[in-house]
């Protein structure tokens, strides 16, 4: 046959290559499993294993099929953003982070890839059940875009041993002024060798998530209630100016020990040597900390965050998830059913919370029995009690397209901030990060500028 081949030996056997690659590709493709009714991503090892039994459930009674997938949280977001710029499959429902919105929302609305909730929350009453709060960190434009996960409160956790032998009452620290000088008396060198040995609080030296939460806490957003920049105002100058004077001052009482700020070794360990005794902790965070430190068991407590000033708000937020579902899904109802299944049966709210510490989003969860027993990590603390109670508090953050721009010029503006601190000390600091704030600012008026135009061009 090889012989007989009119074009020689080489291009038959490239032909007879191609016929079976073709008939292994068709036999594959036969043999592939067929797609789920739904495909649901999420973002979380601890969600991940939460939604394995539940979603179980919910396919026995739909009599369908739902693929739950696992992704870390940043190829997540790019592989979805790509996916819809190029309209190939994508998950019909996917868990986001907080400002991912920011990415999803951008152009005009009939542009946007997600499913727009808002009616459907309307109607079914679901958005006067779940935290104000929590609704604006997915809303963009006016429209609901995901369903939240959590609320996400901040306290502060403590190594209740340690501060009870330096004497500090816990109660009386109940304003930031109040905190900072019951630090300067603790934030010392120890034993002598030149390093201090003991920090107060655990702070970001970059600002970053520190920054955040003490502005939110302070009432700041990037973008006031029209959509306008706001963060260039005195307020945020304050913070600033605060956050540098314990984070670098020469009366500082803040340590690094993590600069990602979620679970490293690092931070683990100062906790464990008492190198920080109070700890920043969003309720998601406090779970972290009982799976990462066990040995600190009965060891650790929790208390609301000091006020910027008496009577003030005694918390903030830090962190965030939400489920979106894809425009494109051919199962839109299904879709809806299984999110609030997941993130609203009170059966599941219970069991996620004595899995997570996340104090649930859906208001009228609160009365469940799981917030209230008390947990031995922190000295027998309702701790799910406790962030319930400051969870009506927690502020709002407001998104817009430009919200990772307004952010990243912030971040930029503080460490400017902290250049001129470390050069020049407190002489002229006030009016340096008032200069810089207004560059910031002014950079994100442009780009609004800017995307308001070419929108208006289309």
């Amino acid at each position: 046959m090889l012989d007989r081949f009119p074009y020689g030996k080489a291009p038959l056997c490239l032909l007879v290559i191609a016929i079976v690659a073709s008939a292994l590709r068709v036999l594959a493709v036969s043999n592939r499993p067929k797609r789920a009714d739904l495909v649901f991503v999420t973002l979380s090892a601890y969600h991940y294993e939460a939604y394995q039994k539940p979603i179980r459930e919910f396919e026995r009674s739909r009599g369908i099929s739902v693929r739950l997938q696992f992704a870390n949280a940043t190829s997540l977001q790019s592989r979805l953003q790509n996916a819809m710029l190029a309209g190939t499959e994508i998950p019909d429902m996917a868990e986001l982070v907080e400002n991912s919105l920011s990415f999803f929302a951008r152009g005009p609305r009939k542009d946007i890839g997600l499913l727009d909730l808002t009616d459907r929350l309307h109607e079914s009453g679901l958005d006067k059940r779940l935290v104000s709060s929590r609704l604006s960190l997915w809303t963009s434009g006016g429209r609901t875009y995901a369903f939240p996960h959590d609320v996400h409160p901040v306290m502060l956790a403590y190594r209740r041993d340690l501060v009870e032998q330096l004497g500090i009452d816990v109660t009386q620290l109940d304003t930031w002024a109040k905190f900072v000088d019951a630090g300067r008396r603790v934030t010392r060198d120890v034993d002598g060798d030149g390093t201090i040995d003991r920090y107060m609080i655990d702070l970001s030296y970059d600002g970053s998530w520190s920054l955040d939460a003490l502005l939110l806490q302070r009432g700041v957003q990037l973008f006031d209630d029209a959509g306008k920049v706001a963060f260039d105002n005195e307020v945020t100058v304050d913070v600033i100016r605060w956050l540098l004077r314990q984070s670098f001052g020469p009366e500082k009482i803040a340590y690094d020990p993590d600069a990602s700020g979620s679970s490293g070794q690092s931070l683990m360990k100062a906790m464990t040597d008492g190198l920080v005794l109070f700890v920043w902790t969003p309720d998601w965070r406090s779970r972290v900390f009982q799976d990462d430190a066990p040995h600190l068991a009965g060891k650790m407590a929790l208390m609301p965050l000091p006020a910027w000033e008496p009577g003030g708000r005694r918390t903030s937020v830090w962190g965030g998830t939400g489920l979106v579902i894809a425009k494109k899904t051919k199962h839109p109802d299904w879709a809806w059913d299984l999110a609030n299944f997941l993130y609203y049966d009170p059966k599941e709210i219970g069991a996620r919370f004595a899995r997570t510490n996340i104090v649930p989003v859906l208001e009228d969860a609160w009365v469940l029995p799981e917030l209230d027993v008390p947990n031995p990590y922190y000295s027998n603390q309702p701790i799910g009690r406790m962030y319930a109670d400051l969870a009506p508090s927690t502020p709002p953050r407001r998104l817009t397209p430009l919200s990772f721009v307004a952010e990243q010029k912030l971040y930029e503006a503080y460490a400017r901030s902290l250049e001129y601190y470390r050069r020049s000390g407190e002489d002229g600091l006030a009016g340096a990060i008032r200069g810089e704030l207004a560059r910031a600012q002014e950079y994100v008026n442009l780009r609004a500028e800017r995307v308001a135009a070419l929108a208006g061009a289309q």
